[in-house]
């Protein structure tokens, strides 16, 4: 199942430009919105940075779900008598490595332009990128599917997504500063927490309920 996620992502080849298009397009936004001498502002990259990969995260899951519908297969998978919950942790997992090579990426690129010195705390972020997409992505699928018995879907789910991750983009751009600046990981275990939290609920949430919201 996850192998059917990164073959239908692998043919739609537009929604992985379009992720990094989109993300080098906000960057250079920052380009052109700050002085010169606020462009390597770490503080303001990791703000952007979680920015951007909420959005992708809509696109994502948007796209999902409407390719499954394009190619024919949506009600094929959906009305199996299998453990649907399945297809809810497949596509929670290639999302969030989809997720994961796009972040370090991203990072790798400005710290390659930055003067900030590497340091061995940077691969926490590791950890931090997975736990926080699991947070995103999964109650993003949830709210989507949610929002999908609506004619307004495509304006109504990111209107109800994106105030319900504020924590999550927060207390990750917190931990995301800390980890580049090498400052003591202990200072952030409250929002470590709090990223542990939205990552299990989201999780569980997902699996006791994902079935019963695909058939509504």
């Amino acid at each position: 199942m996850i192998y059917n996620e990164f073959f239908l992502e692998k043919k739609s080849t537009n929604n992985l430009f379009f992720m990094f298009f989109f993300s080098i397009a906000c960057f250079l936004l920052l380009l052109f919105s700050f002085p010169p001498s606020k462009i390597l502002d770490i503080t303001i990259f990791a703000g952007f940075f979680w920015i951007v990969i909420s959005f992708c995260a809509v696109k994502l899951i948007e796209n999902s779900f409407a390719r499954e519908k394009e190619y024919g297969i949506y009600d094929l998978l959906y009305s199996s008598s299998g453990d649907i919950w399945l297809l809810f942790l497949s596509k929670i997992i290639s999302f969030n490595l989809i997720m994961l090579a796009l972040q370090i990426i991203i990072t790798s690129a400005y710290l390659g332009f930055s003067d900030i010195i590497f340091n061995q705390k940077i691969l926490f972020s590791l950890p931090l990128f997975i736990i926080s997409n699991f947070g995103l992505i999964g109650v993003g699928i949830l709210i989507f599917l949610i929002t999908n018995v609506s004619n307004i879907k495509g304006f109504l789910f990111p209107l109800i997504f994106f105030p319900l991750i504020v924590p999550i983009l927060v207390n990750a751009s917190s931990i995301f500063l800390g980890i580049i600046l090498g400052n003591e990981l202990i200072l952030y275990t409250d929002s470590w927490m709090i990223l542990l939290t939205f990552a299990l609920m989201s999780l569980l949430l997902g699996i006791n309920l994902f079935g019963r919201l695909i058939k509504q």
